[in-house]
């Protein structure tokens, strides 16, 4: 399991350096540079909360099994919200900037992970050995 949560931790740390990378070229005052903008502020945040969940599981390898069950349906949904967002301005009343949902969509994740990894641990470890 350990080896599993290091490949997954190995490519969470390579996509948010990949995020950097991309926050950090010249490839930005292309035709594209909104969109790269866009692609590197979610995976600096989305990646950024990925790395801190696997260096958890890291150490606790027992939870992986229940906070799978979250991440399964909450990822690809935070990746669509991160597609689909619209720009700033596009006439809703209420509309953060992208970089704000990515922080408070990136900050639930990691909250609700947590939550889940404690709980799952703690669990785990109060259930009474089978002679």
């Amino acid at each position: 399991m350990k080896i599993r949560i290091s490949l997954f931790l190995i490519s969470a740390v390579v996509g948010l350096v990949g995020g950097f990378l991309i926050l950090n070229s010249n490839l930005q005052a292309s035709a594209t540079g909104d969109f790269l903008v866009r692609l590197g502020k979610g995976l600096v945040y989305g990646m950024g909360a990925l790395v801190l969940v696997f260096s958890v599981l890291f150490f606790i390898p027992r939870a992986f099994s229940a906070w799978k069950k979250f991440a399964i349906w909450f990822v690809p949904l935070a990746a669509l919200l991160f597609i689909v967002y619209p720009e700033p301005g596009s006439g809703d009343y209420f509309s953060p900037y992208p970089e704000q949902v990515f922080q408070w969509v990136s900050a639930f994740y990691v909250l609700v992970s947590l939550t889940i990894i404690v709980i799952a641990a703690l669990r785990r470890r109060d259930l009474p050995k089978t002679p």
